[in-house]
């Protein structure tokens, strides 16, 4: 399944993960978050930043040291462990979202 960059976030919901695309018209496949994160391994503007969450790097807004804010508002809590690594990679995908509204 090839994922389109308007895709902004993989949220987990026990066995089902939401898809939330930059239109906001949320889809819910009957798949894993692990599964996604497997199929998305490849791309790398797709982070895991917690146990229920991928986010897509190009629609961060704002981060600070426990959580990051995506362009359509949601903020999402960084877990401890992937800090380290998100921060490493960050910078280069960080950008203003003022441009896609």
């Amino acid at each position: 399944m090839p994922y389109e960059q308007n895709i902004i976030s993989f949220i987990a919901e026990g066995n089902y993960t939401s898809i939330n695309p930059l239109n906001g018209s949320v889809s819910i496949y009957a798949k894993t978050l692990k599964k996604f994160e497997l199929e998305l391994s490849e791309q790398k503007q797709f982070v895991r930043i917690n146990k229920s969450v991928i986010v897509n790097l190009l629609f961060v807004n704002k981060i600070n040291k426990d959580a990051i804010e995506l362009c359509n508002g949601t903020i999402v809590k960084i877990a401890r462990r992937r800090k380290k690594k998100l921060f490493e990679i960050l910078s280069p995908y960080t950008k203003s979202c003022d441009a896609l509204k």
